[in-house]
């Protein structure tokens, strides 16, 4: 029984298509087992009419065997019964059993026992087999454990089959079992935007903020987080970073948590470790979003790793099993909060942070309609519309960033005896000429490092050199 997987209005996945299917279905086995009844009174004679009924129904095996096998007035092994309707439903087209070399016998057992006892299907995301029964109700996907695959394995042998454990594998980690993409298989689930509601911006105005330029910039960071997803081939991976700076109790995290309709919700986490760089390299080609919970307790190594990894639009990851890398897309996208209303420590990367300030209780109790939300985004991505910000957007944000800079040791001597001046020749300052003057004002225990005087110098000041000569225009105050 073939279906096509939709969601609901909530973005969960929808199987009130196939009730009616399975009811008809259980109306059929039923009616096929009345007539059995009525016929003999020979359990065994009884479950052979009632298997040869159901294959000329046209019903699958395994949900009949089921129902056969609850049924208390049949005194009849489960082993029996799975027999009979084994041998009902064998093909006697088929090539037989008798004239086929052992090979093939294990291939054509193992492929027809999953056929009928379990769906299969591999995860390109997780990177990952999942198996569900097929007995006709409703379960939710599982990832493939070794537990499961040997139960499988004695549960084919005890069929009769001839295959082992590791004939079992061959085929389940093989492109036998077809691929799935729970990103991209919601995306095409959602439909088509009607057009009557802009839903991304009205996500965006659930954060109560006076940042004017928060629901452009949320829209455009919605926009690469699902063209990333769609791994549309562009220059541009999603570089953006909405941060969400505001006190306890203002649902920053349940809104980042909520971003994701429930049925992807997997594919969220709330931390990356950066200090573990495989597991790094695995949550980017393996998640959907991100959220880096309270970023100022990031240290500047930290911060400086995350900038470098949101340049990444493919990540290397090991194989499992494996000692082989393979190259694939990121999907990952990121997203912060934080309690600090200064989280920023290097000023060279603020241009990717949507620093938003929450000044107030975030919305999150009203259904969020998942289905036209992300509809929308797929057809503006289509459509042409931008999802990476501009050059005049960038500066912009560089500037409205500022007030979230945390000033460090070095911006602060600096600052204080120091202002920035024009391009002139008398007041060049280099590197040691600066060093020797701060020496001269303030303690040893008060002296910025080299890197962190460099990085003061870049960010506060205009180098230059004139005649060979390098170093920044400015001058001692009250000079």
């Amino acid at each position: 029984m073939k279906k096509k997987t939709t969601f609901n209005r909530k973005g969960l996945i929808n199987e009130t298509a196939n009730v009616e299917a399975l009811r008809e279905m259980r109306i059929s086995y039923y009616s096929c087992l009345a007539n059995a009844l009525r016929e003999t009174a020979d359990d065994e004679e009884i479950v052979c009419l009632t298997a040869r009924a159901c294959r000329q129904a046209g019903l699958p095996e395994e949900p009949c065997v089921l129902r056969t096998i609850d049924q208390d007035r049949l005194a009849l092994s489960d082993d029996e019964v799975r027999k009979i309707f084994r041998v009902a439903y064998t093909d006697k087209a088929v090539k037989p059993r008798s004239v086929l070399n052992q090979k093939e016998r294990i291939a054509r057992g193992i492929a027809d026992f999953f056929s009928r006892r379990y769906e299969l299907r591999y995860n390109t995301v997780k990177k990952i087999e999942e198996w569900r029964p097929r007995d006709g109700v409703y379960h939710e996907w599982q990832q493939l454990t070794d537990r499961d695959l040997n139960r499988m394995t004695f549960e084919q042998m005890n069929e009769g089959g001839d295959g082992w454990g590791i004939d079992l594998q061959l085929y389940l980690h093989s492109t036998m079992v077809p691929q799935y993409n729970p990103l991209t298989e919601f995306l095409n689930g959602c439909g088509r935007w009607y057009g009557h509601k802009d839903h991304i911006a009205e996500l965006a105005r659930r954060v109560p903020t006076d940042y004017e330029d928060w629901e452009p910039l949320f829209h455009c960071w919605f926009l690469a987080m699902v063209a990333q997803w769609m791994n549309i081939e562009s220059r541009f991976s999603n570089m953006l970073v909405p941060m969400l700076i505001g006190g306890q109790g203002t649902h920053k995290t349940t809104f980042c948590r909520m971003l994701l309709p429930p049925a992807l919700r997997d594919y969220f986490v709330d931390d990356i470790k950066m200090d573990n760089a495989e597991q790094v390299e695995r949550v980017l080609a393996r998640m959907a979003l991100v959220n880096i919970d309270e970023y100022n307790a990031k240290t500047e190594r930290e911060q400086a790793k995350i900038k470098r990894i949101l340049a990444e639009k493919d990540v290397q990851v090991r194989k499992m099993r494996s000692d082989q890398y393979i190259r694939t897309q990121r999907t990952a996208s990121f997203i912060a909060t934080t309690n600090s209303p200064t989280p920023l420590t290097d000023p060279t990367g603020s241009r990717r942070y949507i620093c938003c300030p929450v000044q107030g209780i975030i919305d999150t109790e009203p259904t969020v309609n998942y289905r036209q939300l992300y509809a929308q985004a797929v057809y503006e991505i289509k459509h042409g519309v931008r999802y990476y910000p501009t050059r005049e957007e960038e500066q912009r944000m560089e500037q409205h960033n500022q007030q979230f800079q945390m000033l460090r040791k070095a911006d602060i001597v600096l600052t204080d005896y120091f202002e920035p001046v024009d391009r002139n020749k008398d007041f060049l300052m280099t590197f040691p000429e600066i060093e020797q003057s701060l020496r001269s004002r303030i303690g040893a225990g008060r002296m910025p490092t080299f890197s962190e005087l460099s990085s003061a110098l870049a960010h506060h000041f205009r180098a230059g050199a004139i005649k060979g000569r390098r170093g920044w225009y400015m001058r001692i105050r009250n000079q």
